[in-house]
């Protein structure tokens, strides 16, 4: 009976002696997998390729070595268990959660010589290739997951993504450039491509694909905020604020996009811009992101623009502790110590750039006020004596060599396009001088004036080498003589135009006793210190206080009425911009009844010579409001007149020019959105 059981019974088949080693597999048991594996071989079991790919799973998942366990397989061991969906599974999805970035790259090199054709897992591949930055090897899978799926957006997006991150930048704008219309109707990754162009220099185009983005249908916030930046990047102010207002309004919203709208308004430039809208979404942005150094940086430095000073401290004490290498956010904290009075802070603080940046001379001119200050004169007057030397060792031996210099100086002038755009639009017509030529001499005039306060500064035994440019003085000393025999201070104007650091060398000339607004700290030695009255380590109270004392003195006071001691200095409209401007000396002409005039040096014919005109002067019984709205038009009517005249006489730094902004290309090419 027992005989005849036993031979109706089939003999274990290949599948019962290896199943149990599936099954545990599988389910997860790896070492009972591996178990029965073994027991399946020990009863003289040959394995084929399922049970040894299985057993080669089991080995993955629980040695310390994954690798070891896929470098037993091959491509047709896979194909032929057919274990596709398992592999994926089992093993490619946990390498990958686990971050075993280099075993993942194994199994899916392996799994795509088994099947070429999975878009997924070559997919997957570039992205953990490029996280391991083996940029060649991410994009060459990546174009090959797109030659199978040439209409899928992610996979391009994967495609200009991987050449961003390998700095190929050209290439991944050329790709973005061709292939920009898949993202017009799907655009989820659009963010990808405005950025690729945007990067890629092609401004434009990148700003021409967002305006065809419609808010009401973003599919994230990241793409609303790649839209915004965008519009932005391109100077098309306007039509990013509506974009970005629009998709708030449609419920997207996060750090990026409010960190742009917030960029945006502050482009735009207009107070309630300022003041309002941009503070409002940069403190917004700040509770979305609190460790975002952008955000923290650009949230303070809003509230410096208005006035805020202290309410600036902590943002910007947060910023500088997320990024201690960057030193625009340290240095605008200093601004903030020191318009809230903490003077101590605001020169630890300065002193600290100086150390990180030796090379910086902005630091180092800021240090030194910083600690003239707050009392720590010894200290500003080292660090002024050092920024001299080393400046003077930079200067060539006479002036005219340094003025012959400055030709070849000219295309590396830091002068914003803005500027030059503005100006441009100001100029009287000159059929003679073409743009190129037009620049070229504004851009002489900006240096040469910075010249001349190094020079005066740094080779002061030398100075008469820069009195040579000045020109003939008869007509000013003629002009100047009825005022000066009134025995009585007057209000000397002039504004951030011509060569300004002239100015002084000419009235030291015609012999007027005089005090200078300047932002030279106050233990410059020169010999012409004393004749200044120093807006870099003084108040604006402490100021104001020198200039009256200086006028009941009978001297004459010059200030330049667009300068800006803080960096909440009032503004006004002109010409299409706002520009910074002080009423200090029209209330004070009408305060103290006394003369003043508008004066700004220029160039003719290679020399300085003065422009010269009075100001008007208070009528009997006239208020200061309406006195001070008069003396402010003809001040501006002199310095319109100043600024449409030749190139060389722009000057193109201070003042007037801190603010000027872009002009707004929303409506050039393109509506913006409603």
């Amino acid at each position: 009976m027992d005989k005849a059981l036993q031979a109706s019974t089939p003999p274990p088949s290949h599948e019962s002696a290896f199943g149990a080693c599936r099954t545990a597999v599988r389910a997860g048991d790896w070492h009972a997998g591996l178990a029965a594996f073994a027991a399946a071989v020990d009863k003289g079991e040959a394995p084929d390729p399922t049970a040894s790919v299985y057993r080669a799973i089991a080995r993955i998942r629980s040695e310390d070595d994954p690798t070891a366990g896929i470098a037993e397989l091959d491509a047709d061991q896979l194909r032929a268990a057919d274990v596709r969906l398992d592999w994926r599974r089992l093993v490619i999805s946990p390498l990958t959660r686990s971050k075993a970035s280099n075993a993942a790259v194994a199994a899916l090199q392996l799994a795509l010589d088994a099947w070429p054709d999975s878009l997924d897992d070559r997919r997957l591949l570039a992205s953990i290739l490029g996280r391991l930055g083996r940029w060649d090897e991410a994009i060459a899978h990546a174009d090959a997951a797109e030659t199978h799926s040439p209409g899928d957006t992610s996979l391009h997006a994967a495609r200009i993504l991987l050449r961003l991150q390998a700095g190929l930048i050209d290439d991944a704008a050329h790709i973005a450039s061709d292939t920009i219309e898949l993202v017009v109707d799907d655009n989820e990754s659009a963010h990808v491509w405005l950025m690729a162009l945007t990067r890629g220099g092609q401004k434009a185009t990148s700003a021409r694909a967002a305006a065809r983005l419609d808010p009401s249908l973003f599919r994230n916030e990241r793409v609303a905020a790649g839209v915004v930046q965008s519009l932005l990047g391109d100077d098309r102010f306007d039509a990013a604020i509506a974009a970005g207002e629009r998709a708030l309004q449609g419920g997207f919203d996060g750090a990026a996009l409010r960190s742009q709208l917030g960029q945006a308004y502050l482009a735009r430039g207009a107070r309630d811009d300022r003041a309002v809208s941009a503070l409002e979404h940069f403190e917004q942005g700040v509770l979305l992101a609190p460790d975002d150094v952008r955000l923290a940086s650009l949230h303070g430095k809003c509230l410096l623009g208005v006035g805020r000073y202290v309410d600036a401290i902590a943002p910007l004490q947060h910023a500088c502790e997320l990024a201690p290498n960057l030193d625009h956010p340290r240095a605008m904290l200093a601004r903030a110590y020191r318009h809230s009075g903490r003077y101590k802070e605001a020169a630890e603080t300065l002193l600290k750039l100086v150390k990180v940046q030796p090379e910086r001379s902005r630091w180092q001119r800021l240090a030194i006020a910083a600690l003239s200050q707050a009392g720590r004169d010894d200290e500003a007057g080292s660090l002024y004596d050092a920024y001299l030397r080393k400046r003077a060792d930079a200067l060539p031996d006479s002036f005219a060599d340094a003025l012959s210099q400055l030709e070849e100086k000219i295309d590396g002038a830091p002068v914003p396009r803005a500027r030059l755009d503005w100006a441009w639009s100001l100029r009287e017509d000159s059929p003679a001088m073409d743009r190129t030529a037009w620049e070229r001499a504004a851009c002489w005039g900006y240096l040469v004036d910075h010249l001349l306060l190094e020079w005066l500064e740094c080779r002061e035994d030398k100075a008469e080498e820069a009195m040579a440019v000045l020109g003939d003085l008869d007509e000013a000393e003629r002009f100047l003589e009825p005022i000066r025999s009134q025995n009585k201070g007057f209000l000397i104007a002039t504004a951030h135009v011509g060569p300004m650091y002239a100015g002084l060398m000419a009235l030291e000339l015609l012999g007027i006793p005089s005090r200078w607004l300047a932002s030279m700290p106050s233990v410059a030695r020169a010999s012409y210190a004393s004749a200044l009255i120093s807006t870099a380590d003084q108040t604006e109270t402490q100021v104001a206080k020198q200039c009256l004392r200086a006028l009941d003195a009978g001297l004459a006071v010059c200030l330049a009425i667009d300068g800006a001691p803080s960096p909440s200095a009032p503004r006004i409209t002109f010409e299409g911009q706002e520009i910074t401007y002080s009423s200090f000396a029209a209330r004070t002409a009408h305060r103290l009844g006394m003369p003043s005039i508008f004066y700004v040096p220029r160039w003719k014919n290679g020399k300085v010579v003065p422009t010269l005109a009075m100001l008007p002067e208070p009528r009997r019984g006239e208020d200061v409001e309406d006195y001070a709205l008069r003396w402010q038009s003809t001040y501006l009517s002199l310095l319109r007149e100043q600024l449409s005249g030749s190139p060389e006489n722009l000057r193109l730094s201070g003042g007037l020019w801190r603010h000027v902004r872009r002009a707004d290309r929303s409506k050039n090419d393109f509506r913006a959105h409603q």
